[in-house]
């Protein structure tokens, strides 16, 4: 059994996937595949099956060579929504306090959703013209809300 949202990162090793994610984010490969597998593995009940990804890691990822135990699995997870919270803070924070100008915003958000585009397309996600407008206009709303607590 192979985890196709990772087929094109087959002839990687654990490093190498490591190394690609750091051009664009601050993940590991560890954290990003956990946190993927835990979206995708839910019970009924809506919560991530950690015990049963972590058993069977080797076999639903080509560059994971061990099983994790559900400790694992929980820090991997815990440690990639902890980078998601330091990475929006340093991002809105530098747009809320005037770090970087309107303009600045801009040009990095029209980045990050070419970075995402990246990174849906590894996991044969793909990405259409419609999934990238609803990205950048959920960034615009944030932007909206900043600027109008700005002007406040």
């Amino acid at each position: 059994m192979k985890y196709e949202k990772f087929k094109k990162m087959e002839k990687k090793d654990h490093s190498q996937v490591t190394r690609f994610l750091k051009q664009t984010t601050h993940l590991t490969a560890r954290e990003w595949v956990i946190a993927r597998l835990c979206a995708d593995f839910k019970n009924a009940g809506g919560r991530s099956e950690m015990t049963w990804i972590g058993k069977n890691l080797p076999e639903l990822v080509p560059f994971c060579n061990e099983p994790y135990s559900r400790q694992e699995v929980s820090n991997a997870r815990a440690s990639f929504k902890n980078k998601l919270v330091r990475s929006g803070t340093t991002l809105f924070y530098s747009y809320y306090s005037g770090l970087i100008t309107k303009d600045e915003m801009l040009e990095i958000l029209d980045k990050i959703t070419t970075n995402i585009s990246t990174l849906l397309d590894v996991e044969d996600e793909g990405t259409s013209e419609s999934h990238t407008e609803d990205v950048q206009s959920m960034m615009v709303e944030v932007l909206r809300r900043i600027n109008a607590e700005l002007e406040v």
